[in-house]
């Protein structure tokens, strides 16, 4: 069984969700809390453990949002000077995990990691300690399926 996911967290608010809805039109955004209090948002093709009705026009769309999260977020990071950004993606096969990742704040990259620790790594900016399972909570399956019930595909 295959899971992938770009997603963006932070310890922010509503207004944080807003602009990423308004940036990434199509993203799936959500409040978290726990294991951190604050937001999440991810491309419309991650957590696809679902069944949706895809199309290749789809596909290339939802990839295009992913891309532009990776790209923009630095400068877009600029409009909330107080809120530190951590962009990971995860990418499961057969219960085994990689991670790769960055974190910024105000348009500057505090840091980028793809290694085996990437994960503990990331989320710890969020003050998000990980045991030796490395679970994080947003990454297993259905965490983003509750904001596809307001979309129509």
């Amino acid at each position: 069984m295959t899971y992938n996911c770009t997603a963006i967290f932070a310890k922010g608010d509503q207004s944080i969700i807003d602009a990423a809805r308004r940036k990434w039109k199509g993203c799936l955004a959500r409040t978290v809390d726990k294991p951190f209090s604050g937001v999440a948002f991810a491309d419309p093709g991650a957590d696809r453990c679902y069944p949706l009705v895809f199309n290749a026009a789809q596909q290339e769309e939802h990839e295009k949002i992913a891309q532009s999260m990776k790209d923009d977020l630095l400068s877009w990071s600029e409009s909330f000077p107080s809120t530190i950004f951590v962009y990971i993606e995860a990418d499961c096969f057969g219960g085994v995990c990689e991670f790769e990742g960055f974190v910024v704040h105000n348009g500057i990259n505090l840091c980028t990691h793809d290694d085996k620790d990437a994960l503990k790594k990331l989320v710890a900016y969020l003050d998000v300690p990980l045991d030796d399972s490395q679970k994080f909570e947003p990454f297993t399956r259905g965490f983003f399926h509750i904001c596809r019930e307001e979309k129509k595909y």
